[in-house]
């Protein structure tokens, strides 16, 4: 038998978003709220503007939400952007006069997430939904929900994700919305009174919505402060030009989604959103967290070792980094990682529409693979290569499928797919793709749907003593293929399906792979660890993990594995350590 450690959080503190102002008419004080994001639960704070304390803590049950602020009661309507365990599944208040929360549930839908709300004239709060567009309305005198169907605009495309956003009431008494698919935005206006919906021309131009935070010019929703801009990550506010700090304790962690042996022998990572890098030190164990990287504003999907570097790709924006652990961490985020001394430094964007860089490769020609998704609105993806000798990339485009993993041996790279594009653009195709591209005439040389109930390759890896390409699907299959053959020659169907993490994507789980030290193939379910013993072709399930939501492996010293788990790193000894006494 094996044995699990837990080697702790990896990085505390989670992303932060808000700067939402009230006034608190029960203790005559504005405030700044601000929001700590991440997957194992948020926490909603508030700072009081004159004195910089931190007086409102409230822990919130999702990964992410949104603020909407009532002037004249000085109510906070939270809703989730992302549940602990489903899409978005509450809407909250918290009143100054309780000063605790309540809950009020979620309307008749599933399968859908708050992504903005406004305060209507009739005392309502009108909420748009996302990836179906829908328009819903919560009245808090009767505790009811009313779902006014979905806003966009016809023609309606099957599994198109559709964004509603409504943004304030006009004169006429209804609300805009914006209506995001793919660009240009569209805008309807709805009217309460009627139940219809009327397309826009034109981008109207609205006031800031009531309850909303702070107005284009700075100045907050309640009119009993001074202008005041806020600065959350910095942890500063000014105040008519003075400028002011506080001290928040972090409390959230955030989840592993990177994960990877460095060029100096130990183990990095990085964590989802917060765009923070982790160090675990195998000779000192210690598990440190580096800190942001300095350039864009999404994830860093994860790391891989080169030479005496590890490179990174962050979203949004497709942006390609070295970090040289030889020397201290400077990632100057002042130049967005461009100057010389920054570390990590930034090369720039992929460009090509790139904008989710998932998961790397060292091919045959010693250059890095990439496997990315494109930009918001835009089918495909496709294959970066990046030459760590002359730091050119070269973008290979995938119009209709984006690509979701990848691997090399020393002859090819091999892709896996996923139907999905950017969000917002329709989906071309139906079925998952597996190929082959071949460095030397830069194209792919063969191409093969494996599965046809499969949506997307979700990981793959090879082996030495077979030389099969052995990968994952959504559906939980895991198969081996032949290069020499071109064709699938076993499947093993497993116990569990990945693991589900938001934006890499969160529409289906991610079983990881990864080759160890003996040949055999490892990986992790959402809550198994497994090893294919590929002499006998057997799959065979190791000791229970201590956590769930399992996400990335990788094998430091041989027999010596580590797992990302929430936001906790397991290290996993194949072999038990003997005890003494």
């Amino acid at each position: 038998m094996g044995t699990f450690y837990d080697l702790g959080r990896a990085v505390v503190g989670g992303w932060t978003g808000g700067a939402w102002l009230s006034h608190d008419p029960v203790q005559n004080r504005d405030l700044i709220w601000g929001g700590e994001f991440g997957q194992e639960g948020a926490n909603l704070f508030a700072v009081d503007v004159a004195s910089g304390e931190v007086v409102e803590e409230q822990r919130i049950g999702a990964r992410e939400f949104f603020v909407t602020v009532d002037p004249q009661s000085g109510v906070l309507w939270i809703y989730n952007y992302h549940g602990l365990n489903q899409p978005g599944n509450i809407l909250q208040s918290w009143n100054p006069k309780t000063r605790q929360l309540s809950y009020h549930g979620f309307p008749l839908l599933s399968g859908h997430r708050f992504v903005g709300a406004s305060l209507g004239p009739d005392g309502r709060l009108y909420l748009g939904t996302h990836p179906f567009g829908h328009l819903v309305s919560f009245d808090p005198g009767s505790e009811t929900w009313t779902d006014h169907g979905c806003q966009a605009p016809e023609p309606i495309v099957p599994g198109q994700h559709i964004w509603c956003r409504p943004l304030a009431f006009n004169a006429g008494g209804e609300i805009i919305c914006q209506i995001n698919r793919v660009p240009p935005h569209e805008f309807v206006a709805f009217n309460p009174q009627t139940g219809k919906t009327r397309k826009l021309e034109n981008a109207p131009d609205l006031p800031k919505a009531p309850g909303s935070g702070v107005r284009q010019d700075g100045r907050p929703a309640s009119d009993h402060a001074a202008t005041i801009t806020v600065n959350l990550e910095a942890r500063s506010y000014t105040v008519n030009g003075a400028e002011h700090t506080f001290a928040y304790t972090p409390k959230v962690a955030t989840d592993i989604v990177g994960l990877n042996r460095g060029p100096d022998g130990n183990i990095y990572g990085s964590t989802i959103i917060s765009m923070h890098v982790f160090k675990f030190d195998t000779q000192s164990r210690q598990l440190s967290d580096l800190g942001r990287v300095g350039f864009g504003h999404g994830e860093v999907y994860d790391v891989i070792a080169h030479g005496d570097k590890l490179y990174m790709g962050s979203y949004t924006g497709a942006y390609w980094a070295a970090y040289d652990p030889s020397k201290a961490w400077n990632p100057r985020p002042d130049v967005g990682g461009k100057a010389p001394d920054a570390n990590p430094r930034c090369f720039g964007q992929m460009g090509h529409d790139m904008n989710r860089p998932f998961e790397y490769a060292v091919g045959p020609d010693n250059r890095i693979y990439i496997a990315c998704r494109a930009d918001y609105g835009l089918t495909g993806g496709g294959i970066v290569r990046f030459d760590p000798a002359s730091e050119v990339m070269d973008v290979f485009r995938d119009e209709l499928q984006s690509v979701q993993s990848i691997a090399a041996d020393d002859r090819y790279v091999y892709g896996g797919t996923s139907i999905s594009g950017g969000r917002g653009s329709i989906e071309p195709t139906t079925q998952a793709r597996f190929f082959m591209f071949d460095p030397q005439s830069e194209r792919r040389i063969y191409e093969t749907i494996p599965f046809g109930d499969a949506i997307a390759i979700t990981s793959l890896a090879c082996s030495p003593v077979t030389g099969l390409v052995y990968g994952t699907t959504d559906t939980g299959v895991l198969f081996a293929f032949s290069p020499d053959q071109r064709q699938v020659v076993q499947t093993w169907q497993l116990r569990s399906l990945g693991t589900p993490l938001m934006g890499v994507p969160e529409t289906y789980g991610v079983i990881h792979l990864t080759t160890g030290s003996d040949g055999n193939i490892y990986g992790v379910t959402n809550s198994e660890l497994f090893t294919l013993d590929v002499r006998t072709d057997r799959v065979n399930y190791l000791d229970q993990p201590p956590i769930s939501d399992l996400y990335q492996i990788v094998e430091g010293r041989p027999g010596v594995f580590y797992i990302g788990a929430r936001g906790h790193l397991l290290e996993y000894h194949v072999k038990g350590t003997p005890h003494y006494r």
